[in-house]
């Protein structure tokens, strides 16, 4: 009994150390991991990479300030020991191989291996780029180039290099705004590579149409940000980082130098360094230590790490300058301030989400489900999981699940793809008794009109229907129908024969609104790019009735002074019922919405773009019959009253700011009055 008991007490014991220990794991890591849903929004995810120690000095050697590290094909560490003058090579254990250039370089800061194992070192201080061979021997100096190509005052202070495996060779020199120097294997200059494009805000643009040439020369010159760092991916594509370059920081070029990757990729202002994977995989890093994993994709997996907080902790940067990965995807990173490396290894999600992708880009889509659903169930906001599990569906024709999973990784082209398969295959099944239905209730409509002509069995029907529609407010809510087929009769109807009135008008002014409301929540998955969870309601109608209401004011007080006709309430009756294609079609269009797919789209846009056009003309025509315009004075009236609408906002905003204010100042004095009332 007491053996068993001991067993029992030292399996507890086991147990709460275990429980203890990940408790301690997990804290190790000083900061929060990210990851980014379908609409780029960052979301908190499971630790990907846990700081697992850091290379302070190897044996005698300390670094001083290294500025960049590569890890070649031998998982060989290559750190630039900037302030040391030299290459430092490590083992994968981190332990002394060997010291490159020492007596050779000034200022290595960037430094590339190739296929064949010779090192490049990029040394701004020499403004050369130093090719070293195993035998720690100068093999070949890539200098300036002197060639009229180059520029005669084009700056040439390599900070970086690659190489591809053709021998050419890739620098990024400080400065250069031509683009990254390609060079060839024998020196020679091959021209700009990637060039950055500059941007044109509107105040240059304004700039450049209103000053003088003088003027224009003494204004800085808008020339595009220089790339600060570079690499290559094993099929030869250069990537490239630029800071500050908003939405554009990673560039991954194809031969002809265009970008390949989105432009909406998510991104930090102050990367210094990226590395590519064996896998493919982007990594960068941030000045102030913040660590990205992008898929080939340009998706972001994960954002870690954290700028120093005094403590000195591990996995936390001062001033982080270069990043590498190795072959079992441990990250070493550099940290300029404070000399030394520091390395993070894969937690078991990570490698479980690494695993799954790597099986997604082979294309081995069934295979990859079993590893996309472990990595739900560890996170389902994960929504790279979610569009993978759905291709794996798509794969084994579960089109309705695979439907559900593009809808939460917000997939529309997988969507798409899936529901026409749905769809296909549900009119091969049905189309036959759909026809079946048509001709049934064609021959049902016949014999009902042929049986009331014969014992008028639905005279009490239609007195009834008549006595409905002989209502004012209802013969004056379907008056609208009469702007689809005669709207110059319609609008003579509006302000000559009273056929409309303000509750009628009103009315549809609701109904328009509940219609826009409609259209957001019920448009086709496809084709509606709002996330209805996210709508606010007031902000909605805002969005609707102050353009509405802008309109109608503007309208009418520009056509007051211009001798126009029309009255106030013609103006809001006029608006509304000038929205009648919309108010008649636009139910139509978003339920058809929802069972047309990406080769129907021709048909979605062109009809609500004809329903915009359709009531952009009823707008016109009713400006011209309410105040009996000529087409000219229409034209005028219109213009006017769009510049009015904006003048009215310009005055809103101003009482808005003035009220505010005014406010402030009133609660100010109160509070400093109760202040002192309890003094």
């Amino acid at each position: 009994m007491k053996n068993i008991n001991g067993k029992v007490l030292l399996l507890v014991l086991a147990v709460f150390l275990w429980l203890d220990s990940s408790s301690m794991v997990l804290a190790e890591a000083p900061y929060k991991t990210y990851t980014e849903d379908h609409n780029r929004q960052f979301v908190r995810t499971q630790d990907a990479y846990h700081p697992a120690g850091s290379i302070e000095k190897v044996g005698d050697l300390e670094f001083s300030g290294p500025s960049d590290i590569y890890i070649d094909a031998r998982n060989r560490i290559y750190v630039a020991d900037t302030n040391n003058h030299r290459i430092v090579v490590l083992d994968d254990e981190g332990q002394f191989i060997r010291v490159i250039g020492e007596e050779v370089l000034q200022t290595p800061v960037g430094v590339f291996v190739d296929h064949q194992g010779d090192v490049y070192a990029a040394d701004s201080g020499l403004n050369q780029v130093v090719k070293f061979g195993a035998d720690n021997a100068v093999k070949q100096i890539f200098a300036r180039p002197e060639l009229p190509l180059f520029g005669k005052n084009n700056p040439f202070k390599p900070m970086k290099v690659t190489v591809d495996k053709r021998g050419n060779v890739y620098i990024i020199s400080e400065g250069s705004t031509n683009g990254v120097v390609q060079m060839s294997s024998n020196g020679d200059f091959l021209g700009y590579f990637g060039s950055n494009e500059s941007k044109a805000s509107f105040r240059i643009m304004l700039e450049r149409f209103l000053f003088t040439d003088a003027q224009r020369a003494k204004l800085f010159k808008n020339v595009p940000p220089s790339a600060t760092s570079i690499d290559i991916d094993q099929k030869g594509l250069i990537y490239t980082i630029t800071q500050g370059d908003e939405g554009r920081s990673v560039k991954r070029f194809n031969i002809s130098g265009f970008n390949l990757l989105p432009s909406d990729m998510t991104f930090h202002p102050l990367y210094t360094d990226l590395f590519i994977s064996k896998s493919g995989n982007i990594y960068t890093i941030s000045q102030n230590g913040i660590i990205f994993e992008y898929d080939t994709e340009g998706n972001l997996l994960f954002s870690f790490g954290a700028p120093d907080d005094g403590k000195s902790r591990i996995g936390m940067f001062i001033n982080a300058a270069g990043i590498a990965v190795d072959a079992s995807e441990n990250i070493y990173v550099v940290d300029k301030e404070r000399n030394n490396i520091q390395i993070f290894k894969p937690t078991e999600f990570t490698s479980m989400v690494h695993h799954a992708l790597e099986l997604y880009k082979e294309g081995h889509y069934v295979k990859s489900r079993e590893p996309w659903s472990q990595v739900l169930n560890k996170n389902n906001l994960f929504d790279l999981a979610h569009k993978g599990l759905a291709d794996a569906y798509y794969k084994q024709q579960l089109y309705a699940e695979a439907i559900e999973e593009y809808v939460i990784a917000n997939d529309k082209e997988g969507y798409s793809n899936a529901f026409w398969e749905i769809r296909n295959r549900w009119l091969q099944n049905n189309l036959i008794y759909v026809l079946y239905v048509g001709i049934i209730l064609f021959v049902l409509r016949i014999l009902v009109r042929w049986l009331h002509r014969k014992t008028g069995v639905f005279h009490s029907v239609i007195r009834l229907k008549k006595q409905v529609f002989s209502a004012a407010f209802i013969r004056h809510v379907m008056f609208v129908s009469r702007f689809i087929k005669s709207p110059f009769e319609g609008f003579y109807g509006i302000k000559e024969e009273r056929k409309v009135s303000l509750w009628s008008a009103t009315f549809l002014y609701v109904l328009f609104f509940a219609e826009y409301v409609f259209a957001l929540y019920y448009t086709g998955f496809i084709f509606n790019n709002v996330e209805p969870s996210s709508l606010i309601l007031m902000k909605e109608i805002a969005k609707v009735f102050a353009p509405i209401a802008l309109w109608i004011i503007a309208n009418y007080l520009v056509s007051t002074i211009n001798e126009g006709e029309g009255k106030f309430s013609e103006v809001y009756k006029g608006t509304i019922y000038a929205m009648a294609p919309y108010l008649l079609f636009s139910p139509i269009i978003v339920i058809v919405s929802n069972v047309l797919t990406n080769n129907d789209a021709f048909l979605y846009t062109f009809s609500s773009n004809i329903i915009v056009v359709w009531c952009a003309v009823l707008l016109f025509i009713m400006v011209k019959e309410v105040h009996d315009y000529t087409v000219r004075e229409t034209i005028r009236n219109i213009l006017i009253t769009l510049f009015g609408m904006l003048i009215l906002s310009l005055v809103a905003f101003i009482v808005y700011v003035l009220l505010d204010q005014v406010f402030d100042f009133v609660y100010s004095v109160i509070r400093e009055l109760m202040i002192r009332a309890e003094l």
